[in-house]
């Protein structure tokens, strides 16, 4: 709160809790903010694939997915699936796969589907070791494919982490449907 209405302060960025974000449009000056985040990063048919897988990846290890505002999952149509999967390879992204699955989920939250801290803004490997996953030393990230969102599917929600979940979709449409 001092930082914020501290005279020298001409405009506030708030990300993180609804409340700091109250808390930053009541400070008295031009405020941007954004509550609890888990950003989908949809990959249209038309799109420049290595572009996108890239900004993908370097959203995720640039700061190892801390801000609520980097990419929480991919979606991508269908057509470009095996493209942009053999992409993220190419960028050192592991795709977790059967009971890996699991065990990833168990490291990233506890039962009650609270994200476990000790995971938040730590390296892909890390991540991998405390799970029980085999990773290639170089993993940046780590991706998991996803046939739901909501509770039922932990992975699909805000993991403040190098891990995405990733979906498929049909067309536009649906994978707007699926972003919302």
């Amino acid at each position: 709160q001092a930082l914020m209405k501290h005279k020298l302060v001409s405009v506030i960025l708030a990300t993180g809790s609804n409340d700091m974000v109250k808390q930053a449009y009541s400070a008295g000056k031009p405020a941007y903010g954004v509550g609890a985040g888990n950003v989908p990063a949809y990959i249209e048919k038309s799109a420049n694939i290595k572009k996108a897988v890239a900004d993908i990846v370097t959203g995720k290890v640039f700061d190892l997915g801390v801000l609520c505002s980097t990419e929480a999952s991919v979606i991508v149509d269908s057509s470009i699936k095996n493209i942009v999967i053999e992409e993220f390879k190419k960028h050192k992204c592991y795709f977790v796969e059967g009971d890996e699955k699991e065990k990833l989920t168990r490291t990233m939250f506890d039962p009650r589907g609270a994200i476990n801290p000790a995971m938040v803004g730590k390296p892909a490997t890390y991540i991998a070791q405390n799970a029980g996953i085999s990773v290639p030393a170089d993993t940046q990230v780590l991706i998991a494919e996803q046939s739901g969102v909501g509770r039922e599917y932990p992975l699909s929600r805000e993991k403040l982490s190098p891990v995405l979940s990733f979906y498929t979709v049909d067309n536009w449409r649906e994978g707007c449907e699926h972003c919302i």
